[in-house]
């Protein structure tokens, strides 16, 4: 008889490759939705970490199998070397960004490992932020920020809500998600 080896979740690979590079991230994206009471179908694995500390991190992953896709100046994508793990994207910022983001994340359970998502409001500040560097995903990215507003009431009061489509948002994109939410 022949077994199949189990193969490791990819938030339980990623995991492994983060203790073992010494380095922090924080898990967005689709997965952090889910920590935040909203769940919408992903398959990838979406991170944030520090610029600096992504070839520590890439190093081990690809160590995994995976290998390095066509990425950008601020983000890295490694495809998965099976149809068993998903691929990985991960979002690169300022270490000061990324430690203002992490003091203020919460724990939680993926499967059998723990890793940290991002606050409700960064959650949020991310999505507005995708908004205004690619308009393109306003559709998606707004029903998302309506979805999370919906799960999580009086979470965020307001006059924050209004200071971080303000500041991380396109013009007028706290108006739209006003009508989106009546």
């Amino acid at each position: 008889m022949r077994y199949i080896a189990a193969v490791q979740s990819t938030p339980e690979l990623v995991a492994a490759c983060l203790a073992r590079a010494g380095v922090d991230a924080l898990v967005v994206g689709g997965l952090a939705m889910e920590a935040h009471g909203y769940g919408r179908q992903t398959y990838d694995v979406d991170c944030l970490m520090a610029a600096a500390d992504v070839d520590a991190f890439e190093r081990s992953l690809l160590g995994e199998g995976y290998a390095r896709a066509p990425s950008g100046e601020n983000f890295r994508r490694y495809a998965a070397p099976s149809v068993y793990q998903a691929p990985v994207d991960v979002l690169l910022v300022a270490a000061d960004t990324f430690g203002n983001m992490l003091k203020d994340s919460l724990a939680w359970q993926f499967g059998s490992v723990t890793l940290r998502v991002p606050s409700l409001p960064h959650v949020i500040a991310l999505k507005l932020h995708a908004i205004r560097n690619n308009p393109a995903r306003e559709a998606r990215d707004l029903g998302d920020v309506s979805e999370l507003l919906a799960a999580n009431p009086g979470a965020i009061a307001e006059a924050d809500l209004a200071a971080l489509c303000a500041k991380h948002g396109p013009p007028g994109i706290g108006d739209r998600l006003g009508r989106l939410r009546s």
